[in-house]
């Protein structure tokens, strides 16, 4: 039997394009990826059920936002996405017979004799599209926990406050760099109004800060934490946040958009740093050094 035809079968070569022709076809592939994502922008900021939605994405699959946008319109329950060499590095491979999905890659290349970065228009995979040692599911935290480890994460001081005003859950004051808690609300209200003010505090850079300016992100960055910790959310709603910025153009809700996934994104790894640490066991002392026993004195000895 004759493997030749098995596995020296050459593999139809490439059509080849002259130099002109082929960068005109990739900039067309770029720029129509780029309406795309412009788009699916003008979708999600169509209604509050609709901006919650992508919220969910976001909240589980971690990336940048053209990728979260480009990859939420293919495919709702997406989580991890990498390319074929990121899967492979990483021991997992591709499921045969698995399609990609089309997404920003980033490409490191030479030029002139230096490494420049750029990217292309390729193809990503999902976990649920590899196979490998089988992945454990999440952890499940209780709300305690939850607020624990956002205290400890927190960016500035948190402190229990009896003179909030009504109906302030929590404030961060930007004087004092603190953020300030209202005591014996239930834990899941409790949780949201830190989380939220400690998106507030992330915002605070410089002298420019606005507390009004980053309501609705800290916000949206609030209920991604809920949603992905598995609290109830049925309190959200996002109407008043897509009457304010699906009105806007493309610029201004892709630095809305971009605000929530930059500290929403930030929030849920400071999250799960803190988690894994209180969790982790510390290891057993192999090599303890014997404590002597303390010498009776005479005194001691005559009782």
């Amino acid at each position: 039997m004759d493997l030749n035809k098995y596995i020296n079968k050459a593999a139809p070569p490439e059509p080849q394009y002259p130099k002109e022709e082929y960068a005109a076809m990739k900039k067309a592939e770029r720029d129509a990826v780029w309406a795309q994502v412009d788009t699916r922008m003008g979708e999600v900021l169509a209604d509050g059920p609709a901006l919650q939605g992508f919220l969910d994405f976001m909240s589980q699959c971690r990336s940048s936002l053209p990728n979260q946008l480009l990859l939420s319109g293919q495919n709702a329950d997406i989580t991890n996405a990498r390319t074929f060499q990121q899967w492979k590095d990483a021991g997992r491979h591709i499921r045969t017979g698995e399609e990609g999905y089309t997404a920003i890659v980033g490409q490191v290349y030479e030029n002139n004799g230096r490494k420049a970065s750029g990217y292309n228009i390729g193809k990503v995979f999902d976990i649920t599209q590899t196979r490998g040692r089988p992945v454990s599911p999440p952890a499940h935290h209780e709300v305690e926990e939850l607020i624990a480890a956002a205290i400890e994460s927190s960016p500035v001081p948190i402190q229990i406050s009896d003179s909030l005003p009504d109906g302030i859950q929590a404030q961060y004051v930007p004087k004092a760099r603190t953020i300030y808690v209202r005591n014996g609300m239930d834990a899941g209200t409790t949780l949201c109004a830190i989380i939220r003010e400690c998106a507030q505090a992330d915002f605070h850079k410089d002298y420019t800060y606005n507390r009004q300016a980053y309501a609705a992100p800290s916000y949206c960055a609030a209920y991604m934490v809920a949603h992905r910790y598995g609290l109830d959310t049925a309190a959200f709603n996002f109407d008043r946040v897509v009457a304010l910025y699906g009105k806007l153009n493309a610029e201004q809700q892709k630095g809305f958009l971009s605000d929530v996934n930059t500290v929403g994104g930030g929030l849920l790894r400071r999250l799960d740093r803190t988690l894994s640490a209180q969790t982790r066991e510390a290891p057993a002392a192999e090599y303890d050094v014997a404590v002597p026993a303390k010498k009776q004195t005479r005194q001691q000895e005559r009782g």
